[in-house]
């Protein structure tokens, strides 16, 4: 690349990833760089949800120039700070950082290179999100490192209507009217490998 000098430059920022009503033009988007302030972002945050609480129920930080790391820091340092549950969804993406290279002697021709920057977007709700929505990205800041998954009943019943007699006996109660609930421990160890593979995803992106 000795003959080649960067002659331009343009990046290619992704669509936000969430469905409705998580990616209307009038969401609150909270754009985190490597140089951003944790008291500096949060703040406008909490001034956000306290000063109409009844209309501004969520809000999106998003990583810029790679501070994926940052970004979810900012996060995590909010919900310990704030006083309310607060429901997390996270999704992982990629903005595109197209450079053309002009070769400085004739023959060999320019070279155009791209390269994908991990972005990350999280929703931080003051409400839980809707049922037909759930994945392994979700989680609580009451339930601390545990995603959540759509309710399940405690009780099932069996074909002549009685609940099953290995339920435990506090747990006979169905929780219907409730969208969240814990995962057994099949589905915790699926939720780890699932982050194990994303951290790795996003490492690699970076190293490109």
């Amino acid at each position: 690349m000795d003959n080649y000098v960067p002659s331009d430059e343009t990046t290619v920022e992704p669509e936000n990833p969430f469905p409705a009503p998580y990616n209307g033009e009038d969401v609150k988007i909270m754009l985190v760089s490597k140089s951003s302030k944790f008291s500096k972002i949060n703040g406008h945050v909490r001034e956000y949800f306290t000063e109409k609480p009844d209309c501004n129920r969520f809000v999106i930080y998003k990583s810029t120039n790679g501070a994926t790391e940052k970004a979810i820091s900012c996060v995590e340092v909010f919900k310990q700070q704030f006083e309310e549950p607060i429901y997390q969804w996270t999704r992982a993406v990629c903005s595109k950082r197209v450079v053309l290279w002009k070769c400085q002697q004739e023959g060999p021709r320019d070279i155009r290179v791209t390269v994908e920057v991990p972005v990350i977007f999280i929703v931080i709700s003051r409400d839980p999100f809707p049922g037909e929505y759930s994945c392994m990205s979700m989680q609580c800041s009451s339930d601390k490192d545990i995603a959540f998954l759509p309710a399940l009943r405690s009780s099932k019943k069996s074909a002549g209507g009685k609940s099953d007699k290995k339920d435990k006996k506090g747990n006979r109660r169905t929780n219907e009217g409730n969208k969240w609930t814990k995962p057994t421990s099949e589905q915790r160890k699926k939720e780890h490998k699932e982050r194990n593979e994303l951290l790795k995803e996003i490492e690699s992106s970076k190293n490109q």
